[in-house]
């Protein structure tokens, strides 16, 4: 066996992404001569041996630097190292043809955006046949790899023809791409834009329980959700128990409100349960109601958020959503951070500043399951915090159940009275 290059390839990859890993150690064993350097571009040691390095497109795409210096980045790297890699030249030579690079590179740029969601590993990753060793993390070479791949993106363009994702058209107006790229993917983690945007409404039961910093429930509600799914805010909430249980109707900025079958007249009393309606169809919109705000989002970075139980939390990209000032709208004047998971793409959690009564929340997010090809999650517990994100008291637990898209109620069902029409005070 050879000796070692002393200059040998090496290859800056991100270390804390399960699917690149699992790609270098397979690749590493077709390295029988150690030509390549497998470097995570966390490793402490990159900022000085690559002291000019722009970390951010790094992050993006796999760096590779040949033994002569020249970088390569991306899909041209790959194909740098299949040049290098044992029984895989042929695939360096397959990308000289004429339209190849192109195509590598579009597919390159397609896996990598979803890299995270490749991440699962163990019994989380099998699929019905795969039997022992097989899984759905992927194919066993590039080859397959890059022919799966390409053969998806262009059925992606083939079949949907000239009409375009409407959920793109948002994307593109994000001013941090960072913070579109990560809605895109975060997007995508739930079931992708055609799922969602197959239905037109939801209906489930939400039981919240109100612990007000105490061990046990101090007020339990019971409620019946329907919601629109477009971009004007329309709710019906509906009270399930009680004395004299109560009806909201959010048809945009029109608010009715009933308790008890008496409807509330004055302006000022519909405030708090617009407020709240408009806050319940918000969080379970999440993250779709991302495409529709007109709201700043901005990517602030990777975090570990402070433990909430037993099973530690993973590291977490964190978008900021900075609301748009609204004098209708309590959430005016604050932000909410999404802390969304690496390893899932799924969201973590959401903390929130309210300016306005400078309170901090931490609500957490679990019991994930998936319904007509999307991901809800089914419980969100809400908790104080304080600037710095530390999970504190308990406040409320939210828990969903009976979800069904499409269910069989209309338009007339968010639709104010009338003499109820008037939402603020009048001059």
């Amino acid at each position: 066996m050879s000796a070692p290059l002393r200059r040998p390839y090496i290859v800056l990859y991100d270390g804390d992404c399960a699917f690149c890993t699992r790609w270098r150690d397979r690749m590493a064993r077709r390295d029988r001569r150690g030509r390549i350097e497998w470097l995570s571009v966390h490793d402490p040691s990159v900022g000085a041996r690559f002291p000019g390095l722009d970390r951010e497109d790094a992050m993006r795409q796999m760096y590779v630097y040949a033994p002569d210096g020249t970088l390569h980045k991306g899909a041209d790297g790959w194909r740098e190292l299949f040049g290098v890699l044992d029984g895989l030249r042929w695939l360096a030579a397959l990308g000289r043809v004429p339209g190849a690079a192109g195509i590598m590179r579009a597919v390159y740029r397609y896996v990598a955006a979803r890299r995270y969601r490749l991440s699962c590993a163990g019994a989380a990753c099998r699929v019905p046949g795969s039997g022992p060793g097989r899984s759905a993390a992927g194919p066993k070479t590039p080859a397959l790899l890059l022919l799966a791949a390409a053969a998806l993106a262009a059925w992606s363009a083939g079949c949907a023809g000239a009409a375009s994702d409407p959920g793109e058209a948002r994307l593109k107006e994000i001013g941090d791409a960072r913070a579109a790229a990560l809605v895109g993917a975060l997007v995508q983690a739930y079931g992708g834009y055609p799922a969602w945007q197959r239905h037109h409404n939801v209906e489930y039961t939400c039981r919240m329980d109100y612990y007000g910093g105490r061990t046990t429930p101090q007020v339990g509600v019971l409620q019946v959700h329907r919601l629109g799914l477009g971009r004007e805010d329309r709710a019906y909430i509906e009270d399930l128990e009680g004395d004299a249980p109560q009806i909201v109707r959010l048809d945009g900025q029109r608010v009715a409100v009933t308790r008890g079958g008496a409807p509330v007249a004055d302006p000022a009393e519909a405030a708090l349960p617009r407020a709240f309606a408009r806050l319940a169809r918000f969080t379970f919109l999440t993250p779709w109601i991302l495409l529709d705000a007109g709201d700043r989002l901005e990517y602030r970075g990777v975090r570990t958020p402070s433990a909430s139980g037993k099973v530690p939390a993973p590291p977490c990209d964190v978008l900021r959503l900075t609301f748009a000032r609204d004098d209708q709208d309590e959430r005016s004047d604050g932000w909410c951070d999404f802390y969304i998971s690496r390893l899932s793409g799924l969201i973590e959690r959401v903390s929130d500043f309210r300016a306005q009564d400078l309170t901090y929340r931490v609500s957490l997010w679990s019991d994930y399951h998936t319904l007509d090809g999307l991901r809800i999650a089914t419980r969100r517990e809400t908790r104080s915090s304080d600037a710095s994100g530390v999970v504190g008291p308990l406040e409320v637990v939210a828990e969903y159940a009976d979800i069904r898209f499409d269910a069989p109620f209309g338009d007339e069902t968010f639709q104010v009275p009338d003499p109820l029409a008037a939402s603020a005070p009048r001059e």
